[in-house]
């Protein structure tokens, strides 16, 4: 797609190609990046679609209000571990080169009693300061039954949650070895810049081997630590993180990931969702073209 950039103070985006009062549908503001559709006959009108705060945006503005985009200017709005976590002018998007962890967390076969899950119990926490699996009032872990996914093992969670499910039903957690997730740091900081809230969408490219992947933000990480993702985000990038049936292979570098403040609702989402509506935020955004340039 061709981009422009709002060149006025703020600019309406009609929903015909024509100026009156029922037709406006939004404001963009100044520098705000648009990406053409379609020319009108008349050389006055651009069809456009856009990303506003999350959210598409699909209608007419006037041509003479936008310029041609051949560069991004790129910004740095925090360094997380010396990641640089970048912004292009007149975009809510965000985006950051690092490695990719694996996070196990969400899927009911994480963690064991036993140290025998597909994790290391480490990973959860110890005794009395349990941070990855579901515990009763009194720091005890709750343990799977006889009508669970995996009986006898621990509840694993992830900070994005179904409230449809009570806290001890592992249905109300992300399950990382089928959905794409990626985690973020616990940074107030960075939540502040950058917008980003649990549910969001995200783009995931490997350098590595030109694979990509369609994900949600469902877990939060360290304050100082960033590039993690689920089992299922790793095997979709070409990377099996499973070594004898547990979590020991990561990605050392070269993920990309490409990150959209408030496209989601702050609610788990099925795969088809997620390919779906990240799919149409990712062409609008530049697509496969503009990850590599990055």
């Amino acid at each position: 797609m061709h981009q422009f950039k709002v060149t006025s103070d703020s600019l309406n985006i009609r929903s015909a190609p024509i100026v009156n009062d029922t037709n406006r549908i939004g404001v963009l503001p100044k520098s705000q990046i648009v990406s053409k559709i379609e020319n009108l006959d008349d050389n006055k009108w651009l069809k456009v679609t856009t990303i506003l705060e999350g959210k598409i945006l699909e209608g007419f503005v006037s041509q003479k209000f936008l310029s041609p985009i051949t560069t991004f200017s790129i910004n740095t709005l925090i360094k997380i571990g010396g990641v640089p976590i970048q912004q292009a002018d007149g975009e809510s998007a965000i985006f950051y080169e690092a490695g990719m962890s694996i996070n196990a967390d969400g899927a009911p076969n994480a963690y064991h009693p036993a140290d025998t899950g597909i994790d290391f119990l480490a990973n959860a926490g110890n005794p009395g300061n349990w941070w990855a699996i579901v515990v009763n009032k009194d720091g005890n872990p709750f343990i799977q039954g006889s009508t669970d996914p995996y009986p006898g093992y621990y509840i694993s969670t992830t900070a994005l949650s179904d409230s449809g499910f009570v806290k001890q039903d592992p249905r109300r957690y992300v399950d990382s070895t089928k959905i794409p997730y990626i985690v973020l740091p616990g940074n107030s900081e960075f939540k502040k810049l950058t917008g980003i809230k649990l549910g969001d969408f995200a783009v995931v490219y490997n350098t590595n081997n030109e694979k990509l992947a369609f994900a949600i933000y469902a877990d939060i990480g360290p304050k100082n630590q960033i590039g993690e993702g689920s089992i299922a985000l790793s095997q979709a990038l070409g990377n099996d993180p499973l070594v004898r049936s547990r979590v020991r292979q990561g990605i050392p570098k070269g993920i990309v990931y490409v990150v959209f403040p408030g496209s989601g609702n702050g609610q788990p989402r099925i795969i088809s969702e997620i390919e779906a509506e990240t799919k149409r935020l990712f062409e609008i955004w530049g697509g496969i073209e503009r990850i590599k340039s990055l």
